[in-house]
This record gives structure tokens, C-alpha cells and sequence, in this order.
């Protein structure tokens, strides 16, 4: 069963990245961004969510709906400031959105951050694992990696767009740092003693296709 959820989510993705790269179906994708968001956050939701004992499965669901919050918060600052990750506005795609925010942005973190912890269970060599603060990090690095292949990809997508049509050193900066104070205190709260399903790795590289077929569109 795993590998056919598994399989059905890189079918999926890459359908949809190769949708875009041929330029077909753009209205059909641009309706069903953020619903395609919503889903894959509540997809990893549950598939996390049966590994989890009562217990832990409260833990989940405070910090995910923390980060939910805090992350559209975040962004609602940061579109108005322009001090968080640099200035830019959201295009038309994502949504519908609250005050010029996707109400879809929350759960594109949760699903980011749960994917690059699962990754960062996989390959992080034992003396990184051992260490919340170095185990930390690896998640936050992971996370910029993500967003390197996203940010062009999104601008494609007219998800949003940078002033000047620049995207600063101030974005990836903020990335890490919001990616490692919300790994830590997923880590504080022992939310990630137990091994993350399978499937919550491959949400990881299967994202990745999708922006980077995006990224070869013409």
C-alpha cells in the first residue's frame, strides 16, 4: 500500500509539472493550486497522524496548527514590511487569500517542514541526528534547498512576485531562520522522536519534480 501512495503522489506531481512545462491545462492547474495545497497538507496530516500514539497525536496537531498561524502571520508581515524576506506581493493563483495572503501558505510550511525533517531522518549521518541543535540546522538547510528550486518556479506559477523582479539574500536567510525555530520547537515537544512515515520523504522529491519541471518551462 505505501508504495502505491507513494507512486500515486510522484504520477500526480509530475503530471502537473509536466503540465505546466507543455503549457496544457494552465487554467485547470491555476484553480487547483491551493486546493492541491490544502490537500497535500492534509494528506501528510493523516498519514503522520496514524503513526502517532493520543498522546502524540496532540502534540501534532498544536504544532501544526501552530504553525499554520504563525506562518501566515509571518508572511502577512512580510508582504506588508517588505522586512522579512524582501518585497513582494502574491500574484492571482494562490486562492482565496486573507488581506492579499493565500490562506493555502500556512499549509505549505507544515508540509515542508514535516518533509525535510522525514529527509533529514533518512540521510542525516548519526552524529548530526544525535544533535538537536545540528539536526536542526540540516532541517533549515534542507529547507533553503527546497525553496531555491521554488522561488523561480513560483514566479512562473505567478504564486508571487519579487520587486524588480529580484530575489534577495534576505529570503533564504529568513527561510532558515524561521525553518530552524520551527523545527526546534517541534523537537523541544519530542514530536519527532518516532520515525516520520515513508511517504512524508518522498513528499520532499516529489515537490521537488513538480517545481523543477516548472523551473524548464519556456
Amino acid at each position: 500500500m505505501n508504495r502505491v501512495k507513494i507512486g500515486v503522489l510522484y504520477l500526480f506531481l509530475g503530471a502537473g509539472g509536466l503540465w505546466h512545462m507543455l503549457n496544457v491545462f494552465q487554467e485547470v492547474m491555476r484553480a487547483l493550486a491551493s486546493p492541491i495545497m490544502f490537500g497535500l497538507g492534509v494528506w501528510l496530516f493523516w498519514e503522520c497522524w496514524q503513526i502517532y500514539s493520543q498522546r502524540e497525536r496532540l502534540k501534532l496537531a498544536l504544532w501544526g496548527v501552530g504553525i499554520i498561524i504563525a506562518s501566515f502571520g509571518i508572511e502577512w508581515l512580510g508582504v506588508r514590511t517588505g522586512k522579512i524576506f524582501g518585497s513582494y506581493v502574491y500574484g492571482q493563483t494562490l486562492r482565496p487569500s486573507i488581506d492579499g495572503v493565500p490562506i493555502s501558505i500556512g499549509g505549505a510550511w507544515f508540509v515542508m517542514l514535516i518533509a525535510s525533517m522525514a529527509v533529514a531522518q533518512t540521510i542525516a549521518p548519526k552524529s548530526v541526528a544525535r544533535s538537536l541543535v545540528k539536526l536542526t540546522c540540516f532541517v533549515a538547510l534542507l529547507m533553503v534547498c527546497f525553496d531555491l528550486l521554488l522561488e523561480p518556479a513560483a514566479v512562473k506559477l505567478n504564486y508571487w512576485i519579487w520587486v524588480n523582479d529580484h530575489i534577495p539574500l534576505q529570503n533564504y536567510l529568513a527561510w532558515f531562520g524561521l525553518s530552524f525555530i520551527f523545527t526546534t520547537i517541534g523537537l523541544r515537544v519530542g514530536l519527532f522522536h518516532r520515525s516520520l512515515p515513508r511517504i512524508a520523504f518522498h513528499f520532499y522529491f516529489a515537490q521537488l519534480a513538480y517545481f523543477g519541471l516548472v523551473c524548464l518551462k519556456s
